[in-house]
């Protein structure tokens, strides 16, 4: 009679007792390795990288540290520095109101002819007469008429030396006829009665008794000196 054969240990395994309890722990286990894996990853998702705002020294190398004290101190300097715009007396002045001052003591030689000509002794022909002359003798000081910059200094052939002013209000003002040496220079800016030099000659009205030619544009047109400073009035 043949031997009978003894079951395999994998069917008594399965056969005893003990393989539900230790099937069923198995399963639990990698169920709770699974839930810890996930969990893990939803974790590393939504932290939040860490901010420049929330270092903190002694966490990172000095280098690092410097870097960032300096970064945090550069952005408030740059919070308290505020730019403070520079104002001056000639950007409140305006044209026919406030007080002006005439360029040079003395009388009106030639007034302005408004776009009509009129006869030039020196040049010997009709022309336009775009400013007043204030009769003057050589050396006399001229001023300027308000507060102002000077947006150019030059010398004329026809003109002699000319200082112009932007008075503000849109106002330009030409004072030609002066000394190759006058007391300002482009760019300065200078108060009411400033003096700008002194009177010599304006070559193309030398025939003409000594003055200083004065012209004033308002907005880019040429006006009547005594009315842009509202002095018509004053006029004798």
């Amino acid at each position: 009679m043949e031997q009978e054969k003894k079951p395999s240990l994998y069917k008594r395994f399965m056969a005893s007792k003990v393989f539900y309890p230790v099937t069923l722990s198995l399963i639990a286990a990698l169920c709770v390795s699974i839930w810890a894996i996930n969990r893990s990853n939803k974790l590393m998702m939504t932290t939040t990288p860490l901010s420049q705002n929330s270092y903190t020294v002694g966490d990172f190398p000095d280098e690092l540290t410097t870097a960032v004290q300096n970064t945090t101190a550069k952005k408030s300097e740059e919070k308290e520095t505020t730019t403070e715009k520079t104002t001056y007396a000639y950007e409140s002045n305006e044209a026919y109101k406030g007080e002006w001052l005439m360029p040079a003591n003395g009388d009106i030689g030639k007034d302005y002819s408004a776009g009509k000509l009129v006869k030039s002794a020196t040049m010997g022909d009709y022309r336009v007469h775009d400013g007043i002359d204030i009769i003057a003798k050589k050396g006399t000081q001229v001023n300027a008429v308000n507060a102002g910059k000077v947006v150019d200094v030059y010398n004329d052939a026809f003109w002699g030396a000319v200082v112009v002013i932007d008075h503000g209000g849109d106002v330009l003002a030409k004072y030609c006829g002066l000394a190759t040496e006058t007391k300002v220079e482009k760019g300065q800016v200078v108060e009411k009665g400033a003096a700008l030099g002194v009177l010599a000659q304006v070559p193309c009205e030398q025939k003409d008794e000594s003055h200083l030619h004065f012209e004033m544009q308002v907005k880019g047109e040429t006006k009547d000196p005594l009315a842009v400073m509202n002095m018509l009035n004053n006029k004798e």
